[in-house]
């Protein structure tokens, strides 16, 4: 069985300690993912304040558009990554 990593989406802003570490560890694990910067787009900060109940916090992670995990450390990173991957080898 091929596995398909899930579709990740991580907004994200320069210089942000916590995104700086999710970047990394995604990259380290060669973890595809879409880096929105909230600086560099007005419209996302409030994309992302829809999706995470009015907060502000970033890194703010979706992943396959269901699960939405806020300032994350690398082990509940990977744990929420591992569960849409079991679901997207289902599909």
């Amino acid at each position: 069985m091929i596995k398909k990593w899930p579709e990740i989406i991580m907004y994200s802003r320069p210089l942000c300690s916590d995104c700086i570490r999710s970047k990394n560890f995604l990259e380290n694990n060669q973890i595809p993912f879409k880096e929105i910067n909230i600086l560099e787009k007005a419209s996302s900060i409030e994309e992302m304040k829809k999706i995470n109940k009015g907060r502000e916090s970033v890194p703010t992670i979706i992943i396959n558009n269901n699960t939405v995990i806020i300032e994350p450390t690398d082990y509940d990173l990977m744990k929420a990554i591992t569960k849409e991957l079991d679901i997207t080898e289902t599909k």
